[in-house]
C-alpha cells in the first residue's frame, strides 16, 4: 500500500515565524520533533547557508526525516540528528556541534500520521494492534495495556478526565476495572469495544470516534506528553541565540494551554518577546487541502537583549 505524501502543518507560517529572527544570516536552527521531515525541508531550502539539529525520540521518525530531507535536499552536511526527547536539548548538544545559540526553533507537539497508520502501535482503532502507544518503544517504558490493566479506577478516571476532558471517564474506568478482571486489556480493538459500549450511542460525537479522547489521553499518559512539552519548550527557549526564534505548535487546547502559559510566564522573568498576540491558525484552504491542519494551532516566542539595570534601581 502506497503512502500518501506528508504535507506539514502551517508551512509558511512557521517560516514566517522564523524569518522574524534578528540575527543577520541566521546560521543554527533546530527542529526538535522531526516527524516527516516537512518542517526541516522548508527550513533548510529557506535557509541554504544554515544549519539543522534534526531531533526526534523516536528512532523510525528520525530515520524517515533523515531519509526526506535527503531526497529533498540531496545531501545531509548540514544536518546534526539525535534520537532523544527535545526537552533534553541543553548547552552540551549545542557546544556538542558548535552552536553558540539557536537562531530558530520548532516543535510540532502533534504526533505523526505515520504514528496512526503505520507504527502498528495501538495509536489507531482502524486495525487491531497491539495496546502499546509508546513514542520510544525500545527504552521499554509502560504501555498504554500495562496502563489499562494496572492503574486503579481512580487513576484511570484522573488520566481520562485530565488529559482526555471526557465527561464518561469514571464510567469507562469502572468498566475497565470490571472487565480486566476476567480478560487483559491487549489490543486497541478490545478498549475500543469497551468504550463504545460505555458511552450511551446517542451521546457518541458526530464529527469523531467516541474513543477518540480515551485514546489521545492514555497517549498522553505513556509518554508523558505534557510535561515534556513544558520542560521542553523552556530547554529550548533557554538555547536560543539573543534575536533568535522559538516557534511551538499544538493540536488540542491542553497543549496549547502549556504553550501560552510558559510562553507568558517566560516573558514575565525573562529576556523574552510573545510574538503571537493570538495563536496563528490555518487558512480555510490548508484546512481542505490538510486535513491534518483543522485544530492546529501556532505561537512564536522571541529571546530579545536583556534589560539592564538602571543605578537608580539598585
Amino acid at each position: 500500500m502506497l503512502e500518501s505524501p506528508h504535507i506539514p502543518v502551517l508551512p509558511n507560517e512557521v517560516i514566517s515565524l522564523l524569518q522574524q529572527s534578528q540575527n543577520p544570516n541566521p546560521m543554527w536552527f533546530l527542529d526538535g520533533t522531526a516527524g516527516e521531515g516537512g518542517h526541516s525541508k522548508l527550513i533548510l531550502k529557506t535557509f541554504p547557508n544554515s544549519k539543522l539539529i534534526l531531533i526526534d525520540r523516536d528512532a523510525v521518525m528520525l530515520e524517515r526525516a533523515k531519509k526526506e530531507i535527503l531526497k529533498e535536499i540531496g545531501t545531509l552536511d548540514r544536518v546534526y540528528d539525535f534520537q532523544m526527547n527535545f526537552s533534553e536539548v541543553d548547552q552540551d548538544l549545542l557546544k556538542n556541534v558548535g552552536c553558540t545559540g539557536l537562531d530558530g526553533a520548532l516543535v510540532d507537539l502533534g504526533v505523526s500520521l505515520f504514528h496512526f497508520l503505520h507504527s502498528g502501535r495501538g495509536f489507531t482503532f482502524k486495525n487491531e494492534e497491539p495496546l502499546d502507544m509508546r513514542l520510544e518503544p525500545q527504552v521499554g517504558q509502560k504501555t498504554a495495556a500495562d496502563v489499562v490493566n494496572y492503574s486503579s479506577v481512580l487513576h484511570l478516571k484522573k488520566v481520562f478526565w485530565e488529559y482526555g476532558e471526557e465527561r464518561w471517564a469514571l464510567k469507562i474506568a469502572n468498566n475497565i476495572i470490571q472487565t480486566r478482571h476476567k480478560k487483559k486489556f491487549e489490543t486497541n480493538t478490545d478498549l475500543v469495544k469497551l468504550v463504545e459500549a460505555s458511552i450511551p450511542r446517542k451521546f457518541w460525537p458526530k464529527e469523531s470516534h467516541p474513543a477518540t479522547r480515551i485514546f489521545q489521553a492514555l497517549r498522553i499518559e505513556v509518554n508523558e506528553e505534557l510535561l515534556h512539552a513544558e520542560k521542553g519548550i523552556r530547554a529550548l527557549a533557554s538555547a536560543l541565540a539573543i534575536g533568535g526564534v522559538l516557534s511551538c505548535i499544538s493540536f488540542h487546547s491542553l497543549e496549547d494551554r502549556i504553550v501560552k502559559w510558559t510562553f507568558r510566564d517566560l516573558k514575565a522573568n525573562g529576556p523574552f518577546e510573545i510574538l503571537t498576540k493570538k495563536p496563528i491558525l490555518p487558512s480555510d484552504k490548508e484546512i481542505k487541502e490538510n486535513r491534518a491542519s483543522r485544530s492546529a494551532k501556532l505561537r512564536g516566542l522571541m529571546k530579545i537583549e536583556p534589560i539592564k539595570e538602571s543605578r537608580w534601581e539598585k
